[in-house]
């Protein structure tokens, strides 16, 4: 069954399809290192977000950042974002009529929008993905990997249109860390991105 992406819905699905996976417990048997991944909101994120669906699985994954750790995002993009909306940063964002709220993202132009993002941490760790959390960009500033890329880009990801290498040769998702470790394990990174777009998606 398709899920909303993106969603807490979607991340708890990944978590499953990878955790059962008996191919990647094997290729990944030697794998050590997390991923912070930014997502970053673009034209495509506000085009989006007009459904009531996917604005509500953006606004439910952010609602799990507890309201001491939102603080970081004062005065910055996501506030700015919110702010759009008619939002506070420490609103209850499960408790919304999320109708009225995405007739408002029709109204918000990209460039309002530049710099915000979805930030999401992955914890692999010899052939699990332990886990997967929405967090503040610092709260994992130490993270062995950084994958980041505009939204648009994500979605050709998740979606299987395009893979994470070809994207990243490629110039359209930015990749730091340990890139000789990853060519190294390119097996485990492989399948983990096939388990990903496996997933159909709304």
């Amino acid at each position: 069954m398709a899920v909303v992406f993106p969603s807490k819905e979607w991340m708890s699905e990944l978590l499953k399809k990878v955790n059962s996976d008996e191919q990647y417990k094997k290729v990944a048997a030697n794998w050590e290192g997390d991923y912070l991944v930014s997502v970053q909101l673009d034209s495509e994120a506000l085009k989006d977000f007009q459904n009531v669906e996917k604005l509500k699985g953006f606004l439910e994954m952010l609602n799990t950042i507890p309201k001491e750790k939102r603080a970081e995002f004062k005065g910055k993009a996501e506030e700015r974002f919110l702010n759009k909306l008619g939002l506070d940063i420490n609103d209850d964002f499960s408790k919304l009529d999320f109708n009225v709220i995405a007739k408002k993202v029709a109204g918000i132009k990209p460039e309002e929008v530049s710099g915000a993002a979805l930030y999401m941490w992955m914890d692999f760790w010899h052939g699990q993905l332990r886990n997967l959390l929405v967090v503040t960009p610092s709260e994992r500033a130490n993270a062995r990997f950084k994958l980041s890329g505009p939204y648009a880009v994500f979605k050709q990801l998740v979606s299987g249109k395009a893979d994470a290498i070809t994207l990243i040769v490629g110039g359209k998702l930015k990749l730091q860390g340990d890139l000789a470790y990853m060519m190294r394990n390119m097996a485990a990174v492989r399948r983990f991105t096939e388990l990903m777009a496996s997933i159909p998606i709304i």
